[in-house]
């Protein structure tokens, strides 16, 4: 295709976000999004697996795009309240609340009686980048709003509560009377708190969903592996040790699941098999 108009179709989509899944377990994923290495092997996994030609821009417009939705079904889902359906996966509110969201949005209206196409990929790539007090990446660690000592722009606002406020004293209330504290803690150790607050928060994100992530690999390889004794591969014969050797990556198996007939994922595995061992 390179260069001309790129149509996405479900499978497209899923074939996309399970490679970007991949680079991303494979800490190829900063703050930001993919690594030039991540790129890399993923335009190469892409163009191999799906026969498209994409270019770079296309699959990094993609990966904005899929990013944008996410963040605006997710900011529409915690704005529902009680209005969330979890049976649909839509958000169900009166017309007037749609009115006020397409108003601040004209793109919420995409999720108006509709779900998040492909939720669980697009949560497992983009849940925990980003969050409204500073953006943790499940993967790779803090992400892009990560407060910073240098700016007010970056700190999360506190109470009167709270320790380290910014002014040369402050009033604390102890038995009815005020007394002024001229030296209050220092501002370093509110953002040394918090940095570690969000790094270890990081660490426990990242060990849940690698450990969900390998529950649903293992699952999804019996399943397959399944279905190629079903087209007829005998569990011990040259093929079968092929599938179990492809079906490692995740792009391989959104392929393979895109073949409908069983001669024709047959003849995948061995092309897939015989190509890879040209490279």
């Amino acid at each position: 295709m390179g260069g001309g108009r790129a149509y996405w179709d479900k499978a497209l989509k899923k074939i996309f976000l399970d490679l970007c899944i991949a680079e991303k377990i494979k800490r190829n994923y900063n703050k930001k999004g993919l690594t030039n290495i991540g790129w890399q092997n993923l335009y190469r996994n892409f163009r191999e697996q799906t026969g498209k030609n994409f270019d770079s821009k296309q699959l990094q417009n993609k990966f904005s795009t899929m990013k944008r939705q996410y963040k605006l079904w997710k900011s529409l889902k915690n704005m529902s309240g009680g209005g969330w359906d979890n049976n649909s996966g839509t958000i169900r509110c009166d017309d007037d609340w749609w009115e006020d969201r397409i108003e601040e949005n004209r793109d919420a209206g995409q999720f108006h009686g509709k779900p998040l196409e492909h939720e669980d990929e697009l949560t497992t790539l983009f849940g925990c980048m980003d969050t409204e007090e500073g953006t943790m990446l499940c993967v790779g660690g803090i992400g892009e709003r990560t407060p910073s000592g240098g700016s007010d722009d970056n700190l999360t606002p506190m109470s009167n509560d709270n320790v380290g406020l910014s002014s040369a004293g402050r009033v604390a209330q102890r038995a009815g009377k005020e007394q002024v504290v001229d030296s209050p803690p220092p501002k370093k150790s509110k953002n040394m708190e918090y940095y570690v607050g969000c790094i270890s928060e990081s660490m426990l994100e990242r060990s849940r969903n690698e450990s969900s992530v390998l529950r649903g690999e293992q699952d999804e390889m019996k399943e397959l592996l399944r279905l190629v004794e079903e087209d007829g591969v005998a569990q011990g014969s040259e093929l079968y040790f092929i599938a179990t050797d492809l079906f490692r990556s995740a792009a391989r198996r959104a392929a393979f699941r895109c073949i409908y007939l069983a001669e024709n994922r047959k003849a995948w595995l061995r092309w897939t098999w015989d190509n890879a061992r040209k490279k």
